[in-house]
This record gives structure tokens, C-alpha cells and sequence, in this order.
């Protein structure tokens, strides 16, 4: 969960006597979601070595810069058991400021990176008009700055609470939404793989990776079991090898389009004028519609936008609604564009726009997204194929292959609903 975002002022504070600097992170604006921390006291969040040490994770190599200069930094810290995602900007007159988001180590901060970067760009804003107002002393116009400044923060956080509580469907978005959980998936298709290998594989794709963590979802929806298997030892050399905690496939799930019943059927109960030509639309989409030819690029933007708190909101919203394009539900937050918002979901055909008898253009959800689980039938063959295998390269032992097995047999009729 998150635990705060905190901005501050890089000052030098030079001694006009002596010439001596005495440099500081001035506090601008702190906003907390525990109560323990307060504005004069939150060094069990973070302390000032820290904020130097973020500070200079984003300036190295980059004082020679004359014009206005911005960039993100991902990492633990080192005093406080926290991590964070900051956000550094240096304006043109070289004032610099840092905004940095803090969360508790278990979080996956690759989720919210989009709800940071949407508020850094209005953060450069703020710092501008903030930076312009105390140069000209207009101390008014600080204190509006400042309130807006608060109310960003505020903002989001709210943002990132909500997306925090994530519904089933939005869990497999989740794995369609992430390249590394998308090879840990790639390879369960195959074969079980040792926990210790699969973290080393995603590690290579990013060195931060936390292997638990992009687990998470997969191990919450019943797809992925992890369990200890037992080792063999060499007759040669005594070793014992292969032991260890193996991740096991044991349902498949893809991310599909289904026609959108609720609606459908509401029209059809209130004989309404919209029902023909919503059938038709729904019957068109459909017909040349394969979940497993969809292109991949198409299901990652529908897992992105599953993963947006606003469009999600209106998505579900949407599933037995529809409403005339002048008159839209105001669900958005003030910093959504709804015509972007609605265009986007236009061209994945998640939603269609029709007219009635008066010309009038009505929003309807074309395509309802449900997940569609699979029990891996195919990976029997593949097992038995690992198990055989000649060469060390991909090989399994009995011990593994017996464990695959027994799981995919006693989890066969479980089901996972959405």
C-alpha cells in the first residue's frame, strides 16, 4: 500500500559570508496515508541520506544540462524498509525538485507507473507557476499553488488506492499486461521449472523483478501451484540436485470478448429501438471474431485499459447501460479527457456508437471481456516428452514429472469463475 508522496526543493543554501553551502531538501508539500507521520516527523519513512541518494540516482551526469531536464527512478531504500518511485525536474532557470511516491516493499510498483508519470505531467505545471511565483514574490499566488499541489497528491493517491483493490478479471490483466509475467506463463506452457530458474530468467529481463510478487496473481486465481520437490542424488558424486520449489501450470486462461447478454437482453425486455441495430453490430464483430487468433497487441491494450481506474469504473458501468453520447455519466476524474478516453475504447470495438430514429448517437458496450480458463490437456504429452529426454537440456525428473501429473489430475475439476 502506499505510504505517501512528499515533494521537496533542492536548495543550496550558500553563506553570503563565509561562501560555505549548507545543501537541503526543502519540504513543499507531504501528504501521508498513515497518521504515525506527520510534516516535522517522518524519519521512519525516509531520512535525508535517502532523499540525497534518490536525488542523485536522477542528477548524475546531467548539471552540464542548460534547459529543462525530468526523468523517473525505481528503488529500495536503504534506511527505511520502503521503496519508491520519484520523479525528478529540473527547470530551465535550474531550480530542482523531486516528487517521490513511497510504498511498502510487497508492492507492485509497476502497476501504478502510469498513475506517476500521468501526475508528473501536471506536477511540471505546478513547479513552474510554484518556481515563477516565489522569484516574484507573490505570495498569494504560492499559497493557490501550494493548495493545488496538495490536492495532486491527494489525487493520487486516491488513484492508486483504487487501483490497488483489483476484481479477478483485473488480476488477469495483470499477467496480459506484463512482459515478464507473460514468459513466466510462456514457459508453464511448456513444462514445470524450478522457482530458482524462472527468477533467474525474469530477472534477466528486468533486474528488479520480484519474483513473489509477479507470481501473485497467477497463485490468487488457482492457476499456478508451487510446491517442494523432493531431489535425486547422483550415484556418481553423492549431490543431490534438483531439488527445490517448482511452479506447476494447472489451468490456462486467455483474456476473450464476449457478446454483451446484460444489454442485449435489457433492449429486448423494453422492446427498444436500439435492439436491431445493436444485434447486428454485436452479430458483425462476432462473426469474424477468434479468441485464439486475436492479435496479442489487441488483448495487451485490453488488459491496459482494464488496468485504468477511470475507464474501468465506466466499463463496468457500462455492461447493462447505455446513455446518449451528449449526456455521458460523469465518472471520469477531472483529469480525463472522456473524448480520448471513449475514442480509444472505440477502436478496440469495446464499445460502439449508435443512432436512433431522431439521429441521436447512443454510447453501448459492444464486447463484454471475460476470461476464459483451459484445462492444459497438452501438457501431458509434453511432460512425459521432458521426462524422456536424452540430453540435460529441459529435462525433468520422475520426481517433478510425477508431481505435474498428480497436480493437473487434482485440480482437473476445480473451477475458477469470474
Amino acid at each position: 500500500m502506499i505510504q505517501s508522496i512528499c515533494t521537496f526543493q533542492f536548495k543550496l543554501n550558500q553563506n553570503e559570508t563565509t561562501g560555505e553551502i549548507d545543501p537541503e531538501f526543502s519540504p513543499i508539500q507531504l501528504v501521508f496515508k498513515n497518521d504515525k507521520f506527520k510534516e516535522d516527523d517522518f524519519s521512519e519513512l525516509i531520512i535525508e541520506n535517502d532523499i540525497f541518494a534518490t536525488f542523485y540516482q536522477h542528477t548524475t551526469g546531467i548539471f552540464g544540462v542548460k534547459y529543462g531536464f525530468s526523468n523517473f527512478y525505481t528503488g529500495r531504500l536503504k534506511e527505511t524498509p520502503y521503496k519508491i518511485l520519484s520523479y525528478f525536474k529540473q527547470l530551465a532557470d535550474g531550480t530542482q525538485y523531486l516528487a517521490m511516491s513511497i510504498f511498502e516493499l510487497d508492492d507492485e510498483i509497476e502497476l501504478f507507473e502510469d498513475l506517476i508519470k500521468d501526475m508528473a505531467k501536471r506536477l511540471d505545471t505546478i513547479f513552474e507557476k510554484l518556481t515563477k511565483a516565489v522569484n516574484t514574490r507573490q505570495l498569494d499566488l504560492v499559497s493557490n499553488v501550494n493548495v493545488r499541489l496538495m490536492n495532486e497528491l491527494k489525487y493520487t493517491i486516491f488513484q492508486i488506492e483504487r487501483l490497488s483493490q483489483l476484481d479477478k478479471l483485473q488480476k488477469v490483466a495483470l499477467i496480459y499486461n506484463s512482459d515478464e509475467r507473460l514468459k513466466i506463463l510462456e514457459f508453464l506452457r511448456e513444462q514445470p521449472i524450478s522457482k530458482r530458474d524462472m527468477k533467474r530468467i525474469v530477472e534477466k529481463m528486468k533486474p528488479t523483478a520480484n519474483i513473489d510478487i509477479l507470481l501473485r496473481p497467477f497463485i490468487e486465481l488457482n492457476l499456478v501451484r508451487r510446491d517442494w520437490v523432493k531431489g535425486e542424488k547422483d550415484k556418481k558424486t553423492g549431490v543431490i540436485t534438483n531439488q527445490g520449489e517448482y511452479l506447476f501450470l494447472v489451468k490456462d486462461i486467455i483474456l476473450a470478448r464476449v457478446p454483451n447478454e446484460r444489454l442485449l437482453k435489457h433492449f429486448k425486455d423494453t422492446d427498444n429501438e436500439l435492439l436491431p441495430l445493436f444485434r447486428q453490430k454485436s452479430t458483425d464483430f462476432f462473426t469474424n471474431y477468434d479468441p485464439f487468433a486475436e492479435p496479442f497487441e489487441n488483448t495487451k491494450k485490453l488488459a491496459s485499459i482494464l488496468l485504468n481506474p477511470d475507464v474501468y469504473d465506466f466499463f463496468v458501468l457500462m455492461r447493462s447501460n447505455h446513455y446518449p453520447l451528449d449526456k455521458i455519466p460523469k465518472i471520469f476524474s477531472e483529469f480525463a479527457v472522456t473524448e480520448i478516453l471513449l475514442d480509444n475504447l472505440k477502436k478496440l470495438n469495446v464499445i460502439t456508437e449508435i443512432k436512433d430514429e431522431n439521429k441521436r448517437s447512443w454510447i453501448c458496450l459492444l464486447t463484454d471481456i471475460k476470461p476464459l480458463t483451459i484445462f492444459p490437456e497438452y501438457l501431458l504429452p509434453k511432460i512425459r516428452e521432458a521426462y524422456r529426454k536424452e540430453d540435460t537440456d529441459g529435462k525433468i525428473t520422475y520426481e517433478i514429472a510425477k508431481k505435474a501429473l498428480n497436480l493437473l489430475e487434482i485440480s482437473f475439476p476445480e473451477k475458477v469463475t469470474f
